[in-house]
Parts: structure tokens; C-alpha cells; sequence
């Protein structure tokens, strides 16, 4: 038979090995290496009709605090700070606008020194601006609570018209997990970025080897 006091004693036990387990932070940082993956191809026909090539080059950082991307707040106090790409939101960002683009059967490459000994120029620069990307949880008894967002300005620039398009799109994203793993984050992200680049391509078409806004096109 468990008396009270056993069961007090049993409950102490636990509660102080759910600390020493990890509920309550050191304020060490987790480094985040996003991935834009995809289980699914987007439809593309009229890329592949017109071949259009994308060049994605970095992007630039606009927010207040460029050193951090969001914290997890423990249970019993402390946090757990968040970054990605070791920092470099603006590289990171690009490399997932490459990696969904070229997902959907876009020809699409990155910016950079490989682009300068090119044969020819691609029909379009595309770049952005980072307005807002936050990445925070929080713990509780059994539980945490993670939410993503982003807003991104965007600029599509063409070369053989010399026209140029710009867009801010934002996307937000929550998951609720019952043991946390920093993975849980990275895949919330990747969900938010992809929700982002959709958006951008929806409102989106193919004309005269560019990248013109659908609803200036008749």
C-alpha cells in the first residue's frame, strides 16, 4: 500500500528527474540546417514549356535582431536559444528558395561566382528581403508549443524586358509535441518556408521569358 507520504516522495523523485533531464535551460544554442523537402513535385507545365531560368541570389537580412532566430522557454525557468545556417539567415533563405524551385522542376541555380562564368544571363534575378522569421517554444508539464513565422519581401527582376516585380508574403505555422527535439523546429520551418514559396508562385506566370504578376497578364 503507497501511503501519502510515499507517494510524495515518488512524485519529488520525478519531478526532480524531469529537471535534471532537461526542463529547465543552460542558455546554450541550437544551430538549425533547414532543408526544403518535399514528398510531392509542383505541377509546373508552363515552366517546362518556356525553360525560364532563375538565378536566386542572397538574400538580404532586415530585422532588428539579425543574431537570433527565437528561444525555448523551459518549464522551471531558463531558456534555449535558436539559430540557423550558423547565423547566415540571408544564405540560408536563398538556398531554400533554390531547393523549392528546383523541387517543382524550375531551372534555378544560386547567385554567386558560379554565375559569373556563365555563358549567358539567366531570364531572371530573384532575391528578397527578410522582414520577419521568428522560431520559438515553449514548455510545459508533457508538452511544448512551437510557432514559426516569416515574412519576406520578394523581388523578381527580368532580364529581357527589364521589368521587375515585388511581393511581401508572410507565413505562420504551430505544432504542439509531447517530447521536444530541436528537429521538430527545422520541420516546422521548412513547412512555413514551403507554405511562403507557394504563395509567391500561385500568384505567379510565364510570359515572354519572364516572371510576370497574374493578374497584369491577360
Amino acid at each position: 500500500m503507497i501511503t501519502p507520504a510515499t507517494y510524495s516522495r515518488v512524485l519529488g523523485c520525478l519531478m526532480a528527474g524531469l529537471v535534471l533531464t532537461g526542463c529547465q535551460g543552460t542558455g546554450q544554442t541550437v544551430n538549425f540546417d533547414p532543408r526544403a523537402m518535399s514528398s510531392q513535385r509542383v505541377h509546373a507545365n508552363a515552366i517546362q514549356e518556356e525553360a525560364l531560368t532563375i538565378v536566386v541570389n542572397p538574400f538580404q537580412d532586415a530585422r532588428p535582431q539579425q543574431k537570433r532566430l527565437g528561444s525555448r522557454t523551459h518549464m522551471w525557468g531558463g531558456v534555449t536559444n535558436f539559430n540557423a545556417w550558423n547565423g547566415n539567415i540571408s544564405e540560408g533563405m536563398a538556398n531554400l528558395a533554390v531547393a523549392y524551385l528546383q523541387q517543382g522542376q524550375w531551372r534555378a541555380s544560386r547567385g554567386g561566382a558560379d554565375q559569373a562564368n556563365a555563358t549567358s544571363a539567366p531570364d531572371v534575378n530573384l532575391t528578397g528581403t527578410v522582414l520577419a522569421l521568428n522560431a520559438n517554444a515553449k514548455s510545459g508539464l508533457g508538452f511544448t508549443d512551437i510557432k514559426v513565422d516569416m515574412r519576406v519581401q520578394f523581388e523578381a527582376k527580368n532580364t529581357k524586358d527589364g521589368s521587375s516585380l515585388r511581393m511581401v508574403l508572410g507565413a505562420n505555422g504551430s505544432d504542439s509535441v509531447a517530447i521536444f527535439d530541436p528537429k521538430d523546429v527545422e520541420r516546422l520551418i521548412n513547412l512555413v518556408a514551403k507554405d511562403l514559396y507557394k504563395q509567391l508562385f500561385q500568384d505567379l506566370t510565364v510570359k515572354d521569358r519572364g516572371l510576370h504578376l497574374r493578374s497584369h497578364t491577360p
